[in-house]
């Protein structure tokens, strides 16, 4: 029998909100579709993370803003669209980053290294050399065009459910994420 993890929302401090919107600083980034800086957000941010705190603790409540969407140079004379979410939806992707990372990481194969924390391409090159010591002598390279854009939504938030209990308090924020990534709620200039 599968234990699942219940109750992640209890698990939403000040102490998290704050950690999160440092991670969030820390990477920069541009204003979302609301026009608010990282800068605007920190001149109020006890208040922005409580009011933040109180909408994902209380189900229904969190609602990301649409994403605001650039272009940027691909290569090759092509452009890549880019959502920008605003800086309040940064950070409650942080917090459910924070919250999901400790439950998942152990789950997933060791010799992933795409987007992992402690799993960086030198470690990856590393692994590779490893590998090629031992005898192996095939290397595919396999870049899924559109991937993330492809991934079936149902299959991610049953895969989630089968782990975490927290029902729509958790997952539904997921699920709003994925609709404004790939949905209709995303916004030119």
């Amino acid at each position: 029998m599968k234990l699942k993890v219940h109750s992640l929302t209890g698990r939403i401090t000040p102490v998290l909100m704050l950690k999160a919107f440092k991670n969030v600083k820390r990477n920069r980034g541009a204003a979302g579709i609301d026009k608010i800086s990282i800068q605007m957000f920190e001149a109020n941010l006890l208040d922005n993370l409580n009011a933040l705190m109180r909408e994902l603790k209380t189900r229904g409540t969190f609602q990301p803003k649409p994403l605001r969407r650039v272009f940027i140079p691909k290569g090759k004379g092509k452009m890549r669209p880019l959502g920008i979410p605003a800086v309040r939806d940064r950070v409650a992707q942080e917090v459910l980053r924070q919250l999901l990372s400790p439950i998942f990481e152990p789950l997933f194969h060791e010799d992933s290294f795409g987007f992992r924390p402690k799993h960086n391409c030198h470690l990856a090159l590393e692994r590779v050399l490893d590998l090629w010591r031992q005898g192996y002598n095939v290397v595919l390279d396999a870049d899924i065009q559109g991937f993330f854009d492809n991934i079936p939504h149902s299959v991610i938030m049953t895969g989630l459910a089968n782990v975490v209990a927290d029902g729509r308090d958790i997952l539904g924020l997921g699920s709003d994420w994925w609709n404004a990534f790939y949905g209709p709620r995303v916004i030119g200039n």
